[in-house]
């Protein structure tokens, strides 16, 4: 479904390689006694990201570094998609990107709500705010957030060079071809005066982060870095499957997944560097610093969504966002 969309039938299956979810629960979700030593685990990967290794991989590559080896990760690569409830329930770990399911918990589409942080000092600012507000929500899920992985910031593509906000008005727009596009993405380009197109025949598109650069570079000659949104992917423990666990290897876990998240953060910067740096040898005009008022033009045009999010949590999204815009300083 969601991870398989528009691979070819076979192709999926040859992904799915060597990997079986477990079924049995709680205790078949940990391969081998509770005293054995390393402990496998199934970690079923829901997405794929644009960072060298993604959070799964480099998840499990910390276990086996940095734990005396009392684990042994298993990654399963895009299993089919399936309902939180249920994923939850279907492996002792889980990597998946949170936006997907903003309409069995709204806090989880965060990350998607477009034009809240601009920077990734800001965006790292929104996630420390936001995160108990995850953590309870993933809870009623039976989950245990261990690692959030930032996403490289959606981004303007389009066959000309962007110089204000009214380059807006009257260009054809699409989002990008892929499921990953948040709600409400095209409405607001619609707010901000473009004309809704096929994609073939678009001047400009929305990034939603997952398309590569290398890909968009074939169609659109231009990028511009706006930071519209940076989604997130969270990698979490099944909480029965945690609570199984040895009080030091629940302790690994947790460190672990710090550690992956500090690292994830640390390369985001320096990778979408090397992805602008990728698109202008191919011959892409980046821009890196946005026109000002182009910026505020999307910023008015996303009020809406701001609300809209801020109204689906109640006064937990007020909180949210007030403490938020109280640490920047607005």
């Amino acid at each position: 479904m969601l991870a398989l969309v528009g691979m070819p039938f076979a192709t999926a299956l040859l992904i799915m390689r060597r990997r079986v979810l477990f079924a049995a629960f709680p205790a078949a979700l940990l391969a081998g006694r509770a005293q054995a030593d390393p402990k496998r685990l199934d970690l079923a990967a829901y997405s794929s990201q644009t960072i060298a290794g993604t959070a799964a991989q480099l998840f499990a590559d910390k276990a086996s570094a940095l734990s005396a080896r009392r684990f042994q990760i298993e990654v399963s690569e895009l299993p089919p998609m399936m309902p939180l409830a249920a994923m939850a329930k279907a492996s002792a770990l889980v990597s998946f990107p949170a936006p997907m399911f903003s309409r069995d918990e709204p806090v989880l589409g965060l990350s998607a709500v477009p034009m809240l942080a601009a920077t990734f000092d800001e965006a790292e600012t929104l996630l420390r705010v936001a995160r108990p507000y995850y953590a309870a929500a993933l809870a009623r899920y039976g989950q245990i957030l261990l690692a959030v992985e930032p996403w490289r910031p959606a981004a303007l593509w389009s066959t000309f060079r962007l110089r204000s906000g009214g380059d807006l008005r009257g260009a054809r727009f699409a989002p990008d071809e892929t499921v990953y596009t948040g709600d409400g993405w095209a409405e607001l380009f619609a707010r901000a005066g473009t004309q809704r197109s096929s994609y073939s025949e678009a001047e400009m598109t929305l990034s939603s982060g997952y398309t590569l650069s290398t890909m968009l570079a074939r169609e659109f000659a231009c990028v511009t870095e706006i930071f519209f949104a940076t989604q997130l992917t969270f990698l979490t423990a099944n909480r029965e499957a945690f609570e199984f666990l040895t009080e030091v290897q629940r302790d690994d876990l947790l460190a672990i997944g710090r550690a992956t998240e500090a690292q994830l953060w640390r390369e985001i910067r320096p990778f979408v560097h090397r992805d602008q740096l990728e698109a202008a040898s191919r011959g892409v005009v980046v821009t890196v610093e946005p026109p000002a008022d182009l910026v505020t033009e999307l910023r008015k045009a996303a009020e809406p969504d701001v609300r809209r999010w801020a109204a689906a949590m109640g006064a937990d999204g007020v909180t949210i966002l007030a403490d938020y815009r109280r640490i920047l300083g607005f």
